[in-house]
This record gives C-alpha cells, sequence and structure tokens, in this order.
C-alpha cells in the first residue's frame, strides 16, 4: 500500500472532522500521520471501520492532570429510540504537558481500543449490558445504566493494544519526509524515537508475555478476533492448545495480579522484599502458562 496516496487520500476527511471537533493545529497534523497509519496497518478492508471511529469519537482536552492516567477512551451506554446505544468519546489529560511521543503514544493507543471495540460493541441480556473494549467487558445494569464492574481480561487487552500501538507508531515512522504534508511531524517524530519504537507502557506485564506476544498464532487470531468483535470463545481456543482447562482464565487472573502487586510495590516505603517476592512468582506462573501455549502451536 502507497503510504503517500493514503495520506493524500485521508487528507480532506480529516480536514472535516478537524473542523467539525474544532482540534487544534497539533492535533489536526498528528492525524494526518494516524489515521493512514492505521489504514496501512490494518488493510483497505477495514479503512470504513477506522475511518467511522475517528468520525464518531471526539478528542477532547483536558489539563486536568493525573499521575498514571494520561489519556482514555470511554464508551457509555444511552437509551434511545432505537435501543442501546453508545456515547464515546476520548480524554488527552495535561495535553499541555505532554511531549510530542507521548501524545501521539496516548492518542494512537485510545483510539486502537475504540477500533478494535467498534463491531459488535453491545451485548444485551436479560438483566445486563456488556460493552466491548477489544477482549474485555464492562458490564452495566441494564434498568438503570449503571456500571457494575469490568471482567478480568482487561491487563491482557491493554498488553495486546500496546504491541499493536507500537507497530502503528513505526508504520508513521517509516513515512517519506519528503511528503510536504507531514515532513515536519515525521522529522519531530524520528528525532525523539530510536530506530525501533517502544512503548513504555505496561513493561513488566508485556516483558512476562513476550513469547505469545511474538506467538504468530496468538498474536494474529488474537488481533483478527479483537477487530471482528469475534472474542467470545477466546478461552476455549487458548486452553484447547495448552491442553489444561482453565488456562485462559488463569494466565488473564495472574497477569492482573503482576499489575495490582507492582502498583503496590511502587506506593509502598518500607518492607518491599516481600511484595518484590510475590511479583516475581506470580511472574513465573505467568510465565509457565505462555511458555506451554508457546510449544504446543505449530505456527510460531
Amino acid at each position: 500500500m502507497d503510504a503517500n496516496l493514503v495520506i493524500q487520500r485521508e487528507r480532506q476527511f480529516i480536514d472535516k472532522i478537524s473542523d467539525q471537533y474544532q482540534y487544534d493545529h497539533n492535533i489536526r497534523h498528528l492525524l494526518y500521520v494516524i489515521i493512514p497509519a492505521f489504514i496501512i496497518k490494518y488493510g483497505s478492508s477495514k479503512e470504513k471501520l477506522i475511518l467511522n471511529a475517528f468520525r464518531d469519537i471526539r478528542i477532547v482536552v483536558s489539563n486536568a492532570k493525573d499521575k498514571y492516567v494520561k489519556a482514555y477512551y470511554s464508551s457509555r451506554p444511552k437509551r434511545t429510540e432505537n435501543g442501546i446505544e453508545t456515547e464515546k468519546f476520548m480524554v488527552l489529560q495535561n495535553y499541555k504537558g505532554t511531549n510530542l511521543v507521548d501524545l501521539i503514544d496516548n492518542i494512537v493507543h485510545e483510539f486502537n481500543h475504540a477500533v478494535n471495540s467498534y463491531v459488535n460493541e453491545v451485548k444485551e441480556t436479560k438483566n445486563y449490558i456488556y460493552l466491548r473494549t477489544g477482549l474485555t467487558y464492562r458490564i452495566y445494569q441494564k434498568s438503570t445504566l449503571s456500571f457494575i464492574k469490568k471482567d478480568t481480561s482487561y491487563m491482557l487487552e491493554e498488553i495486546i493494544n500496546t504491541k499493536q500501538t507500537e507497530e502503528i507508531i513505526n508504520i508513521m515512522k517509516s513515512f517519506d519526509q519528503s511528503n510536504p504534508d507531514i515532513s515536519n511531524t515525521i522529522y519531530a517524530i524520528n528525532s525523539e524515537t530510536s530506530h525501533q519504537y517502544s512503548s513504555n507502557s505496561y513493561y513488566l506485564e508485556s516483558s512476562i508475555c513476550k513469547k505469545i506476544l511474538e506467538n504468530r498464532t496468538f498474536i494474529n487470531t488474537l488481533a483478527n478476533l479483537r477487530i471482528n468483535g469475534e472474542v467470545y470463545n477466546i478461552n476455549k481456543w487458548f486452553d484447547d492448545i495448552t491442553g489444561d482447562e482453565g488456562s485462559y482464565k488463569d494466565l488473564v487472573y495472574l497477569i492482573n495480579e503482576v499489575y495490582n502487586l507492582e502498583v503496590e510495590y511502587a506506593s509502598k516505603k518500607l518492607l518491599k522484599g516481600l511484595l518484590l517476592n510475590r511479583i516475581r512468582d506470580t511472574s513465573k506462573s505467568v510465565m509457565r502458562i505462555v511458555e506451554k501455549f508457546d510449544r504446543n502451536v505449530n505456527f510460531r
């Protein structure tokens, strides 16, 4: 796919949504490279889906500061004459204090959640509404639309999303710097990053899952299921490969536990040794499941 042709083709669409949402000069010019990179990443067959996501989801700029969360994507249920629909938006926090590469990472990361949640987003049962974000669901009471909880696969979703964020940013880094529409942006990105971009998000969790994140059977299968909204039987597929019933459930639980222990460790000032040992032991348990999956597939 010719990147310059994609960039040129999407220019009018980006100008239209930038005018509609009154995006500033900086966000508009970032979208000139971000949206084409998404299309190249997922292919022309997903172009309409990608453009619909960027059209429907407004970027809201906030100078609120949060130590941990620099951006977030939100999809909330609302009742309409057509039934349950969703209200979507994306918030950039500490916008003025965020450097260029972090800003790009935030926008790409959050929109990648959104793109991979666009199809089959809403599932309803008699009493509950399930809103999909990639692999995971947020669960709401149907009668009141009040939030109840999110399911346990949220950290695996974050790890996969981070890997895809890196891939999209590396596509952007490969764009032709002689293209006048994007030359300054690409020069700035390449000046602030190494040859191969790596995100700092969820570093430990990504490291202990490295084998399956590099396993083509795992990552390609989950990538296709996420973007097509067909995530219902992932646990059975995973368990069939490991040969251990409940291994997928154990994997997502243990990854969450590593993250929670890591947060606790960072906030604790004394007696951190026991926590560090728990992080190591839990990480080893994750890696044993990961390694078994990796051994049992034919296509790595």
